[in-house]
């Protein structure tokens, strides 16, 4: 077995399995001890002579290095990240008494060799090639806004609710769930007499990987800290700077050392509360059609505006690394809000393959952050903006109401979607959960358009013959209009309460 004293060896070793397939990579690898899931991490382990193990430091000790292989998929806005960077589970006894310098976290991953290697579906695992090698240490920026998320997560710990843990609630470093079901619990401080948690581990959330795939690792680019080519003799890694190419809210990292990244972003907008949206818009230059409307996305526009961000503000750095999606809400005089909110549509057979546990609809809530930018509307039918906070939805809703109207939806699926025909009103109703069952989450469509015709762009092939009422002879028996999850407006209004 090699051993590796400096950060410059191994990263050298890397580079050299650039190129090879993960067979080549795994030659010392024994197959039959990895699991289904980390073969690809075990043949970038055995690179380098390491054996699957479950150690609390660094894989290569000595030179204090990490290894982690992680996919990359090539998609129309270019290489994605195929997933989270998981890293090490959370010990909620062992974390307790820690600080982030002293953390498992840190001591683990402060630097990292990362073997990225192209995933494709239909394609053998020992066929995937290695396409990137990279010695990874955080930018500046990156690590502050990754420290409140430690902190955030510890805090947590400490209080014994790490039950009540989501991946979404901070920023780029996630606490997700790691485990084959939801019986994969563990432990908290015995000192706190609180329930079993949920296994998770610290990860590098889908987003901020992919944000360093795009405008660092496959763009060439090479800062200090963080390095993609070959250690030259004497050469060693310099320290890292920030970088990102994007539109940036913060653009001084020391602004980090004094406040939190979302108390930042609050008190920013909070700088315009009461304002009107006419009133905004003319601040910010933002004009009226000739008929005197604003564009449809003037709200969205307006807190970009708020935060100095021209363009989308989820494509700046920060909000793209955290995976936080902008949901501005309108309170309308009666005290309702306008719309639901709506969420991407999903495949019928997809969703009967999945378990609760890894499920899209669990992955979206848990993982993602949302930004809520609240306007209320006025007695001259103008609306003002009335304050925004940062919501993740808690842990027990997601557990109990949301993860039984999945069960149900599934269930509904495998037993077959009824559907009827009401030929007076020419439209087919179904026995999905409705706004009117109120369980958090409904399903609809989300597209104006309807079909039933197989292959229509706006239909979506069920798993099982759907039980028709009244169907149309050009209908088809196992096709319906493509549809999603929304979160009924009520549940929504009661989540922004405090802001009203």
């Amino acid at each position: 077995m090699n051993t590796y004293t400096t950060k410059e060896q191994v990263h050298n070793r890397g580079i050299e399995a650039v190129g090879k397939s993960l067979a080549e990579i795994s030659a010392v690898m024994n197959v039959k001890t990895s699991g289904k899931k980390s073969k690809a991490g075990d043949a970038w382990e055995s690179w380098f002579g390491v054996e699957k193990n479950s150690i609390a430091g660094a894989d290569l000790a000595e030179a204090g290095v990490e290894l982690k292989a992680t996919a990359i998929i090539n998609t129309t806005k270019g290489k994605t990240a195929k997933e989270r960077l998981v890293l090490n589970i959370i010990n909620y006894i062992d974390e307790y008494d820690k600080d982030f310098a002293s953390s498992s976290f840190w001591n683990k991953n402060k630097y990292m060799e990362l073997g990225f290697y192209g995933y494709e579906k239909d394609t053998p695992w020992t066929e995937w090639t290695i396409l990137k090698s990279v010695l990874y240490s955080f930018p500046e920026k990156d690590l502050l806004i990754i420290k409140q998320d430690w902190e955030k997560i510890h805090k947590y710990i400490q209080e014994g609710r790490a039950h009540e843990l989501s991946e979404g609630m901070t920023m780029y470093l996630g606490a997700c769930t790691k485990g084959k079901n939801s019986s994969s619990t563990r432990k908290q401080h015995p000192s706190l007499n609180a329930p079993d948690a949920m296994q998770r581990a610290y990860s590098l959330k889908n987003k901020y990987m992919t944000a360093i795939v795009r405008e660092i690792i496959f763009a060439n680019k090479e800062i200090p800290g963080i390095r993609t080519t070959p250690f030259l003799d004497g050469e060693i890694l310099e320290t890292n700077p920030n970088i990102f190419t994007e539109e940036q809210i913060i653009s001084d990292p020391s602004i980090l050392k004094k406040v939190t990244f979302e108390s930042y972003i609050i008190n920013r907008l909070n700088e315009y509360k009461e304002m009107t949206v006419s009133s905004l818009a003319k601040f910010f230059k933002i004009s009226a059609n000739d008929n005197g409307k604003f564009p449809k996305s003037i709200n969205s526009m307006l807190a970009s505006r708020m935060l100095g961000i021209k363009g989308d503000l989820e494509k700046t750095e920060e909000f793209f690394k955290a995976n936080i999606e902008v949901k501005t809400i309108r309170i309308k005089k009666n005290g309702t809000i306008a719309e639901d909110m709506s969420f991407p549509t999903f495949k019928f057979k997809d969703l009967v393959k999945e378990e609760w546990v890894n499920s899209t609809l669990r992955t979206e809530f848990d993982s993602s952050k949302y930004l809520f930018v609240v306007f209320v509307e006025l007695e001259d039918g103008n609306y003002k903006y009335v304050g925004s906070k940062f919501w993740t939805m808690p842990e027990r809703d997601l557990e109990t109401v949301v993860k039984y109207a999945w069960l149900k939806t599934k269930k509904t699926l495998i037993e077959g979607v009824e559907l009827f025909y009401d030929p007076k009103k020419n439209i087919v109703k179904n026995n999905f959960l409705k706004s009117s069952d109120d369980e958090i989450i409904h399903i609809r469509p989300h597209a104006a358009k309807a079909s039933y015709i197989a292959y229509n762009p706006n239909a979506n092939q069920l798993p099982n013959t759907a039980k028709w009422i009244n169907k149309p002879k050009n209908y088809s028996d196992d096709w319906m209009t493509k549809q999603c999850f929304w979160l009924n407006k009520k549940y929504v209004k009661d989540q922004i309460k405090d802001l009203l």
